[in-house]
């Protein structure tokens, strides 16, 4: 067997299918490398050690043990979270051969970055992973836990030089270990390839630190306007008998409301919607539902939206997608918006709500945190768009959100689950230090939704000052992902501009130029002009999300015009895939956004 011990191809547990590793015979042995591993502040040094005693590899327990660095120039250093391979011994690696550099030219690896700490820590980790093959100019030593080692067919002493950049997640307090038994799974040719590129095209999206809880980053789409009611999405719900109704309250009051909430369940979203939107290179579906789903007691609310919402999880799964279920509306309302099921009052505040809402998310929490839905359930949202303002405090949100936390979290099974809190539109790095506070070892989560249409201020800004804004949050957006796992929960391709034939763009909704179109005008209207301002806002945005959150959810799947994730694919304004880029580049970024972009066509795992 192979017996790794300390790092043991460090790749292979913190990459899932984000990279391949470089095929290894089997009569090689590998006595020691060293891989670099540059965070913010400091740089560390991990020292790879294995060796050969039969033809089954296996991955044991991985001692990591950091060693500060010296300081080189700022133009030398590599992004945060990158690591690359640093210089090797043994009876494979030649000098500067075996192992070639990132951003070093040739010869022996030189570690860049900062400072490194001063103390030495040992942690323990490891992780099964699967790797596919993937193009490149030599072939790929993918490992699986199902593969048998006869398909080896090399005798080679040659490892192929290679350059390896990969994404990693910032360090945690501690790290759960467990073994993995790692085998080869596909037939090997003999090794005597040339290097690998680790700068990735322009044209592929930037993918940003997941978190550490073994879920992939998440590029999804939410399914508003199925399981909670909203009346400016759900224009043939509202029709008819049911157009004097202005939310889901007051629509479950009206005669046969019931029969037709089955019929929209069942019709807005199907099998077929999951599966359309899987190819687009989504991979993830945040779910909005009421409480009512689970509680409605005193109260004209219809039960039975679960047991979609339940269908949904099992398309998600068939699709190879993840669920974030998200409890849209809260007891008493949360903002006195339609999409908590009541406009009007605020009164979730109030101590019996909130303590509903606990009960409620219990509740949830049992069910969807259970390991029965490990594979595909990664995150509960515990309430949405809570406001802070009135008589609605952010301190009492706060509060509630580490007991709501601490209960969930005791309920659910599934300790890796994200629990997750919206910001209350107060930002998500206000949330850091609870975070901190909870020590929730990136288990709790933080949703922050991200618009430009709502305020007099953004109504006033051309389509470039909307790139400019959106490229602003990044720092935001990677200060708190820093810290905990942070989300863009909801997003839109929508601003109020118009479009003039010349290619410029004005704010507002009406015109004054002839040829020129805003965007309010029949999404089927817009010309080629508004289509093209509209992706280089989606792709702006998109590139911010990638660099610098855990993942993002587009609102809505289906929805009115721009609105609708489905109409902007069709039509060019949404990226199909969404990580293809007409126009890279737009908030800069360069050779971080390239290596993080040769990881994230899929997301990557720890």
């Amino acid at each position: 067997m192979w017996t790794t011990s300390g790092m043991a191809l460090m790749a292979v547990l913190l990459s899932n299918s984000a990279l391949a590793l470089p095929q290894v015979p089997v009569t090689t042995v590998v006595k020691t490398a060293t891989v670099y591993v540059e965070w913010p502040g400091f740089t560390e040094e991990y020292k790879i050690q294995a060796e050969k005693t039969s033809t089954t590899v296996i991955m044991s327990t991985v001692s990591v043990i950091p060693q500060p660095l010296s300081v080189t120039s700022s133009t030398s250093q590599l992004p945060s979270g990158i690591f690359y391979p640093g210089q090797a011994s043994g009876s494979i690696f030649a000098s500067g051969s075996g192992i070639s550099c990132v951003g070093t030219g040739s010869g022996s690896c030189r570690p860049t970055g900062k400072p490194g700490r001063n103390s030495t820590r040992t942690r323990t980790h490891t992780r099964t992973v699967d790797f596919g093959s993937q193009s490149s100019s030599f072939s790929f030593f993918p490992l699986s836990t199902s593969s048998s080692a006869s398909d080896i067919s090399t005798t080679s002493n040659e490892l192929p030089n290679f350059t390896t950049v990969i994404s990693i997640p910032a360090p945690t307090s501690s790290l759960e270990s467990s073994s993995t038994s790692l085998e080869p799974s596909s037939s090997m040719s003999s090794a005597s390839s040339t290097s690998t590129t680790t700068e990735a095209s322009s044209q592929i999206a930037i993918a940003s630190t997941p978190s550490s809880t073994g879920i992939p980053f998440l590029r999804g789409v939410n399914l508003g306007g199925w399981l909670v009611l909203e009346k400016w999405m759900n224009d043939e719900a509202f029709s008819g008998a049911f157009s004097s109704a202005v939310d889901q309250y007051t629509f479950d009051t009206l005669p046969n409301s019931a029969a037709a909430l089955k019929t929209h369940w069942s019709t807005f979203f199907t099998e077929s919607d999951i599966k359309t939107i899987a190819a687009t290179g989504i991979n993830a579906l945040r779910i909005p539902i009421g409480y009512w789903a689970y509680d409605n007691a005193d109260s004209p609310y219809h039960t039975g939206a679960d047991a979609y919402l339940e269908k949904a999880i099992g398309w998600a799964r068939n699709a190879g997608m993840k669920v974030w279920v998200d409890l849209h509306g809260s007891p008493g309302s949360q903002n006195g918006f339609d999409n908590s099921g009541q406009k009007g009052n605020v009164d979730w505040q109030q101590e019996s709500n909130l303590a509903r809402s606990i009960a409620v998310l219990k509740t949830m929490a049992t069910k969807y945190g259970s390991l029965e839905y490990a594979d595909v359930v990664v995150g509960l949202e515990m309430v949405n768009e809570p406001i802070s303002y009135g008589n609605n405090k952010f301190a009492t949100t706060q509060t509630w959100a580490q007991s709501a936390y601490t209960a969930v979290r005791a309920a659910a099974e599934n300790k890796n689950m994200v629990i997750v809190m919206h910001d209350a539109f107060e930002g998500a790095p206000k949330w850091t230090n609870i975070a901190t506070s909870l020590n929730a070892d990136r288990s709790f989560g933080v949703d922050s939704h991200m618009y430009q249409l709502f305020s007099d201020a953004d109504n006033t800004l051309t389509q470039a000052q909307h790139i400019t804004k959106a490229c602003g949050w990044a720092d935001e957006l990677a200060s708190a992902n820093a810290v905990m796992p942070t989300y863009v929960g909801e997003w839109s391709a929508a601003t109020n501009i118009c479009v003039n034939p010349d290619g410029s763009t004005t704010a507002g909704t009406s015109c004054s130029v002839d040829g020129c179109q805003c965007q309010s005008v029949a999404f089927d209207k817009w010309n080629e002009g508004m289509v093209e301002q509209v992706r280089r806002y989606v792709e702006a945005q998109l590139d911010v999300f990638e660099s610098s959150s855990s993942g993002y959810f587009i609102w809505s799947a289906k929805g009115p015009g721009g609105w609708g994730f489905l109409n902007g694919i069709g039509n060019g304004a949404i990226p199909n895939p969404v990580t293809e880029r007409k126009y890279p580049g737009q908030c800069g970024g360069g050779k971080r956004r390239s290596a993080r972009g040769s990881l994230g066509s899929r997301g990557e795992t720890w």
